[in-house]
């Protein structure tokens, strides 16, 4: 080899070494980034589950129809919610609710629930069965997301069948959403079983679906389009 030849590999090494390190450098920059917006979870394993989360092929569904960053972290947060219960997590789930709700507030932990429970999937569906315009289709799915509080009732343990009757109807006097969805787990998905007949009796206007999965009680009212 000649001298030529031994300075030319040694720059091209040099060169490439270079790329790599800076190649590796600016991963691991990104990669802090990511983590920092992750360091109020404060568990590693969760943590974890929530990077799985980047290459759901739910989330690449919702890629595709929002662009709000923020949105689709919430919705990283509930696809996680809903991987910890499916390991039987318990304990985790509950940290992390705690957690979402104390950075995000009520409505984060909200649209958190809103996707754990799998409702907005079905939410996604009925939409697709009356859609006319793409642009509308987006414009509804971020309307239920950024308004979520007129559109669901998320009922708690405490809540008794008068005061989610109450509530119910006065959202739907003041909003008059096309889709009212009651959603409830545990003890509270009873309260809403309870609830159920009453509240048929009641919205007339509306068709009801029901959406049940274990310990999970979903009820869909839909307006009904009058001729």
């Amino acid at each position: 080899m000649s001298f030529d030849d031994a300075i030319s590999n040694a720059t091209k090494g040099a060169t490439e070494g270079f790329l790599n390190w800076s190649s590796n450098v600016i991963k691991d920059f990104v990669s802090k980034l990511r983590d920092k917006k992750l360091a109020f979870i404060q568990d590693e394993k969760t943590i974890k589950l929530v990077k799985e989360q980047y290459n759901s092929g739910e989330l690449a569904i919702y890629k595709a129809y929002i662009e709000d960053k923020e949105m689709l972290f919430l919705i990283k947060m509930g696809l996680t919610l809903r991987r910890l219960e499916k390991d039987k997590e318990e304990e985790r789930k509950r940290n992390l609710r705690t957690k979402i709700f104390n950075k995000y507030e009520v409505r984060g932990l909200h649209i958190a629930q809103f996707i754990e429970n799998g409702i907005l999937n079905r939410y996604v569906g009925i939409l697709i069965d009356n859609l006319t315009s793409i642009e509308k289709f987006k414009k509804d799915i971020l309307e239920i997301l950024n308004n979520i509080e007129k559109h669901v009732l998320f009922v708690k343990t405490e809540d008794d069948n008068r005061n989610i009757i109450k509530q119910i109807l006065a959202v739907i006097s003041s909003h008059q959403p096309m889709i009212f969805i009651v959603s409830g787990i545990s003890s509270a998905a009873q309260t809403i079983k309870n609830c159920e007949k009453r509240l048929k009796e009641l919205l007339t206007d509306y068709e009801l679906e029901k959406m049940s999965d274990g310990q999970k009680e979903n009820l869909f009212f839909k307006r009904v389009i009058k001729p």
